[in-house]
């Protein structure tokens, strides 16, 4: 047992798109709509909307959108709550084609990008410690997540939202500042790692999320240099398992046990040769399929419709303004109890 409280928590992005669509439209935001209405205490404060910024904005402007679990204490409980949270999503999606992951094939956009956050809750006295610990081994956590092998239609390599970031990117020396691999979160108080591609797998997800809680409830220190990581950081997002790495994943194997085949077969290699052979929908389908098959709800075609996305806009997004725009006061300018 750790010395000291540690609790996780997972936000969820990924795409939802319409029959013979590769991009979404705001018909997203009605789908979150129907969420929020089926429980609106629940996901009142736990699902969230995104978009494109700037020039981003020419190719698609509607974004991902995200569901997050409550909080727990451990690995099981949490992977209950994402799949209830799952299966109520698919429902209220009306089997509209659900697609995790880290960058839309088609698409050459960094800000619109979708991942798998994850929050760690220590007490505020670990916190820079345990913030540490996870820097030096996100590398590992992030290519075992890793599924977004395309950009512009063409093969890539093994994350394209990783390897041309935007809302995450190298470690600052303010831990605090939002757009970077990992945070200290000045509206929640947590470590939350932001450099994951969604993780619709959910060994893959547990392998990771266990991992996590190990050495956030190890109470030794490992040694980080931030000036390193970030220069490393540009060999492993194009490269995968570099010397530094592997480093990494020696050192992790003394605090948990971690399966480095993670890292080398990752679903980004699966989906890219997926997409080679048989095209970008088949890649689609196949993140869908991974994705509903613990929720049991079976995917239709299910079509766009300019009614359905005013319904988002009026029903979802407007009633929920003054919510966002505090929520983005608060990451930008809270301050971590």
């Amino acid at each position: 047992m750790p010395a000291y409280p540690v609790t996780l928590g997972v936000e969820e992005e990924l795409f939802v798109l319409e029959e013979g669509r590769l991009t979404p439209t705001l018909q997203s935001l009605d789908y979150l709509r129907r969420l929020w209405w089926s429980d609106p205490k629940t996901y009142w404060a736990t699902t969230h909307s995104n978009f494109a910024r700037g020039e981003d904005r020419r190719e698609c402007f509607m974004g991902s959108i995200e569901v997050a679990t409550g909080v727990h204490a451990g690995v099981d409980s949490l992977l209950d709550d994402l799949v209830a949270r799952r299966t109520a999503l698919a429902h209220a999606a009306g089997g509209a084609r659900i697609v995790p992951t880290g960058a839309l094939f088609t698409l050459r956009s960094p800000s619109n990008t979708a991942s798998t956050h994850i929050h760690v809750g220590v007490p505020p006295s670990e916190r820079e410690r345990v913030y540490r610990n996870l820097a030096a081994f996100a590398p590992l956590f992030a290519l075992a997540s890793a599924n977004s092998p395309y950009a512009g239609g063409k093969r890539f390599g093994l994350s394209y939202r990783l390897a041309q970031p935007s809302l995450i990117g190298p470690l600052r020396a303010d831990s605090k500042y939002r757009f970077q691999d990992l945070i200290i979160s000045k509206r929640l108080g947590t470590v939350e790692l932001r450099l994951c591609d969604p993780m619709p797998e959910l060994p893959r997800l547990r392998a990771v999320l266990s991992a996590v809680l190990a050495v956030a409830a190890w109470g030794g220190s490992v040694q980080f240099c931030r000036e390193t990581y970030n220069r490393e950081r540009e060999s492993w997002t194009l490269h995968g398992v570099t010397e530094y790495v592997q480093a990494r994943a020696d050192e992790i194997a003394h605090i948990c046990s971690f399966d480095g085949c993670l890292m080398l077969d990752t679903l980004s290699k699966r989906l890219g040769d997926l997409a080679d052979e048989r095209g970008v929908e088949a890649a689609y389908a196949e993140l869908d399929r991974i994705w509903r098959e613990p929720t049991g709800v079976p995917a239709y075609p299910t079509g766009a419709s300019p009614w359905r996305a005013a319904s988002g806009l009026l029903g979802y997004y407007a009633l929920r303004v003054p919510w966002i725009a505090w929520k983005g006061y608060k990451e930008w300018y809270g301050k971590a109890s």
